[in-house]
């Protein structure tokens, strides 16, 4: 099967989902230790990802082989934290984790890592 996501749209879905990390918690009422939770895990996001190696970084100083190795790292830890800290009982605290779960466990297998570069 080819995968139908590149690096400047694994790039461009990471960053969307950064802002929505930072912005949504606040939006929503959560409580501080979701905010916090969402919004640690939204700047590293948005971090990695301006400096990952793609046509829209900030300045390219990781490879997007060692970017699928943060994610490959730090998605299960996303998956779990909120578990362990209690952060799933709120529900809409649920509900943002499992949708922007679903789309990081989506992005990560649709993503094509051993494309060529974008321009």
């Amino acid at each position: 099967m080819t995968k139908p996501i590149r690096r400047t749209a694994h790039v461009a879905l990471d960053h969307t989902l950064g802002a929505t990390l930072l912005t949504a918690p606040h939006l929503l009422g959560l409580s501080t230790r979701a905010r916090v939770f969402f919004g640690a895990f939204g700047a590293v996001t948005v971090a990695v990802n301006a400096v990952t190696d793609s046509p829209i970084a900030v300045r390219r100083l990781l490879s997007f082989r060692t970017h699928r190795a943060i994610d490959l790292a730090a998605d299960p830890l996303y998956l779990a934290l909120p578990l362990l800290t209690g952060i799933a009982k709120e529900p809409r605290a649920r509900a943002l984790w499992l949708g922007s779960a679903a789309l990081l466990a989506a992005a990560v297998a649709l993503t094509d890592w051993d494309a060529p570069a974008d321009s």
